[in-house]
């Protein structure tokens, strides 16, 4: 079916899925909702019962256990209908009504592209809007997210989906960071739409949150404050975003050669 289903892995955000689900419902180009419950222990369950209720395009899946977003989003494009899938978390928005549409647009018009990225804006509710897109570190926090962002699914599947090695379900995350890598290695070109199309809200103690405050700027760059042993050149992270490459490389290398 052509068109995007849109996964949105959640856990414990009963609070923000209805907003979340409310900027997806206007999306030009979209084919389903997919609400992709990873053994939440709050009510985002019913929530997003309550909210399928009310629009044929929302699915509600459940994971047998927590599996964390990486596993949370594969399982919700193994289930997907739609030729493309998208990503969004469920406590951030897509911005406008065109995002989807547009995206679908360009790579229908570049047979050889298979990814679209949008730009991103950032908003925290008691600082404002935080990392403008002037700042040296907005580029690299882009690039890492796999939010805001358009796929073929067949791509996607290609790749193997995300990392669901444990070495990712620690406080730093990273399946984020080794799926984005890939796509830049070995899917390009990638499309990208000049303007935002996806909102973030951080807060204290998110990601982004910890990022900026262990971050300085330094001339035109930045440069970590500090990194946790696990985020050393050699550490784990980097060891499992090293295999992860390695193994996408591999499959993505064999679907080549199976097609021809």
């Amino acid at each position: 079916m052509t068109g995007v289903s849109l996964v949105l892995p959640c856990y414990n955000h009963a609070a923000t899925l209805a907003r979340a689900i409310a900027a997806c419902i206007p999306q030009k180009g979209l084919t389903e909702i997919l609400i992709v419950d990873d053994h939440s222990t709050d009510e985002s369950l019913e929530v997003a019962y309550a909210l399928a209720a009310k629009d044929h395009r929302i699915r509600v899946l459940q994971t047998e256990r927590n599996l964390g977003p990486g596993g949370a989003r594969n399982a919700g494009v193994r289930e997907a209908r739609g030729s493309h899938v998208s990503f969004l978390d469920t406590d951030d928005e897509l911005l406008g009504c065109s995002f989807l549409e547009d995206a679908l647009a360009m790579m229908a018009d570049d047979p050889e592209m298979r990814v679209v990225k949008g730009e991103m804006e950032f908003f925290d509710p008691i600082k404002g809007y935080v990392l403008q897109s002037f700042d040296p570190r907005y580029p690299s926090v882009v690039l890492s997210s796999s939010c805001g962002m358009v796929m073929d699914r067949s791509a996607f599947l290609q790749i193997g989906g995300f990392s669901e090695d444990p070495v990712f379900r620690g406080p730093h995350g990273g399946e984020d960071v080794a799926f984005m890598e890939v796509l830049i290695r070995y899917l390009q070109p990638i499309g990208r739409i000049g303007r935002p199309c996806y909102r973030v809200w951080s807060q204290a103690g998110s990601h982004l949150d910890k990022f900026l405050a262990n971050t300085r700027l330094k001339g035109g760059s930045f440069e970590f404050v500090r990194l946790h042993p696990d985020q050393l050149p050699e550490g784990p992270l980097a060891q499992g975003i090293n295999a992860y490459l390695k193994a996408a490389a591999g499959r993505l290398s064999q679907a080549t050669t199976v097609s021809y």
